[in-house]
């Protein structure tokens, strides 16, 4: 029995023979190099795993930071609600809701919301308002002389509920003018308009 015959017989055999044929060198070739392969993928699949985890994080992250764009209209953050005393057309009852700080290149809305009769509306600037204030009572009628001609948009009479929507021309500070022309007093609640 030679040593062919052993090495046929046996898979450990197969090996050495090829080992001896000469081409056990080529295989291992082949095997490196396939494992090579196999390494190399597995390492760009993992960085490119490790590349898109960091980029999904880093824009989640700066998500903070982007800037927010500005909320459709400036509103009221809270309900104010006051009560505007009697009065008639030549002597309305009055009050003014301040708004301090309206941009001009943005509406501002807010509800209106009147129990005990209807009131009369102008959106203007403090320092008309303050002067028909102050002229009030040396005027023989005052309700006359009140400033309608300057309201934003416009003077809104005999109202009972409505949304006041205006964009003043300049920024600044505006007045919320009710003007009560009925004899009993009237109680107005200015609410956030969604």
């Amino acid at each position: 029995m030679g040593f062919n015959s052993l090495v046929r017989g046996s898979r450990s055999g197969l090996f050495a023979r090829r080992l001896l044929d000469g081409h056990g060198e080529e295989n291992s070739k082949r095997v490196g190099t396939t494992m090579q392969r196999r390494f190399t993928r597995r390492r760009t699949l993992i960085v490119a795993a490790v590349t898109v985890a960091l980029s999904i994080g880093i824009v989640f992250a700066s998500v903070p930071y982007l800037p927010h764009p500005p909320p459709p209209h400036g509103t009221l953050k809270l309900p104010v609600t006051r009560t505007v005393g009697g009065g008639n057309r030549t002597h309305p009852g009055y009050f003014a809701l301040l708004l301090p700080g309206v941009y001009n290149n943005q509406t501002f809305q807010l509800a209106v919301n009147v129990a005990g009769g209807g009131a009369d509306f102008c959106v203007l600037q403090p320092p008309l308002f303050d002067s028909w204030v102050a002229s009030y009572s040396t005027t023989s009628n005052p309700g006359s002389t009140f400033p309608s001609s300057i309201c934003i948009p416009q003077e809104l009479m005999g109202i009972v509920q409505t949304v006041i929507s205006f964009q003043p021309p300049t920024s600044g500070s505006y007045d919320v003018a009710v003007l009560n022309p009925n004899p009993q007093s009237v109680t107005v609640v200015f609410s956030p308009s969604i």
